[in-house]
């Protein structure tokens, strides 16, 4: 009967630890995927944070040109208002 106990007992240890290996293995590779999906985010925002410089500079041009009396200018900073972007 003793035998059967320790048989038993080592066969519920083995599963613990298998159970216990595959999700250790599960976690790793989520975490190597989230730390791939912030790489990827990483370079987009950059991407997106030049775009916004490039985009603020146009627009402050644009209304500076506006400021000095330019027509063309005028009328797209006034469309650009009126469609709710407004220009530092």
């Amino acid at each position: 009967m003793r035998g059967n106990n320790t048989l038993a007992t080592a066969l519920v240890a083995a599963a613990l630890i298998v159970i216990l290996i595959s999700n250790l293995l599960d976690l790793r590779r989520a975490h190597a995927d989230l730390e791939t999906a912030l790489e990827n985010q990483k370079s987009a925002l950059v991407a997106n944070s030049k775009a916004e410089r490039q985009l603020n500079a146009l627009a402050s041009g644009l209304n500076q040109l506006a400021l000095t009396g330019n027509q063309n200018a005028s009328l797209i900073v006034a469309t650009l208002k009126q469609n709710g972007v407004s220009i530092k």
